[in-house]
């Protein structure tokens, strides 16, 4: 496996322990791989008041408070990887919770891979949002992201890659390329695909599935109605049905006042996703 430096970008030692146990095993899959974590606090954003010094005295209350309480994260998160029998490193990191996700980038373009949990409702879903979306978009880096609650053994043994015929989709698939390698079983999945000239051709999915066997994966094409369902629904229902271990998908995005945010598909999936998902831009 060329990946040799997997980065875990963790913020809570509970929360993130998917993407910890996941990076783990990433980083086992070759004698020489290094792991590490980059622990992010998000610092409140300076409170609104009129008068200068209430503004210092509460913010400073409350960067102090944040700090308390991200150290002993942070401690968790160092005793944790000191468990993993792997080379490992801690970084640390803070800034504005709308600054993390730029921060996040940085630290992922010196690795290989960026891992990370999934958001799930309630507190802290936008902060991960914006790690993730940083990460995604901004690094150059692939993004995979491990679902809460994740106790999976294996990743890249059964494979399904979601494909549009689309940049991003092409992009996400080359950087599967390592994990790829180890598959025993591809399932290349098109959703209301057609045939089309400018990207699946004739036969939707067939193309990419050739390039693939080509280089010796085992790869199949299922082609899928979506029905009533959305793109990302009838996904995640193939995948359960492929006992997949890994879905591989491009990361969509469209500009909003200067800003990338993320394309419904891809927001959806990132919130629903039961399987490990390897995303690329």
């Amino acid at each position: 496996m060329s990946w040799k430096d997997v980065l875990v970008i963790v913020s809570e030692a509970d929360a993130d322990e998917p993407a910890l146990a996941l990076g783990e095993i990433l980083a086992g899959l070759c004698a020489d791989c290094h792991l590490s974590a980059a622990f992010l606090t998000p610092l409140p954003d300076e409170p609104l008041a009129y008068e200068p010094t209430v503004v210092a005295g509460v913010w400073a209350e409350l960067l102090g408070r944040a700090r308390q309480d991200a150290e002993v994260e942070r401690k968790k998160v160092e005793a944790r990887l000191k468990r993993s029998g792997k080379t490992t490193e801690l970084r640390t990191a803070e800034a504005l919770s709308r600054d993390l996700g730029r921060v996040a980038a940085v630290h992922a373009r010196y690795a290989d891979v960026a891992v990370m949990t999934r958001p799930t409702d309630g507190v802290g879903v936008e902060l991960r949002e914006e790690i993730i979306e940083g990460v995604l978009f901004h690094s150059g880096r692939p993004a995979l992201i491990a679902p809460p609650g994740w106790t999976g053994t294996t990743v890249g043994k059964r494979v399904l890659v979601a494909w549009d015929a689309s940049r991003e989709a092409t992009r996400a698939l080359s950087e599967a390329d390592d994990l790829l390698e180890n598959a025993e079983a591809v399932t290349v999945l098109t959703v209301d695909a057609k045939p089309k000239m400018f990207g699946h051709g004739d036969q939707p999915g067939s193309n990419i599935a050739g390039h693939l066997n080509r280089r010796g994966l085992p790869a199949e094409v299922r082609n899928v109605d979506s029905g009533d369902r959305s793109a990302s629904a009838a996904i995640l229902e193939e995948a359960k049905k492929f006992n997949a271990d890994l879905i591989v998908m491009g990361g969509y995005a469209h500009s909003r006042l200067r800003e990338l945010v993320f394309g419904g598909a891809t927001r959806e999936l990132l919130r629903t996703t039961t399987v490990p998902l390897l995303m690329a831009h």
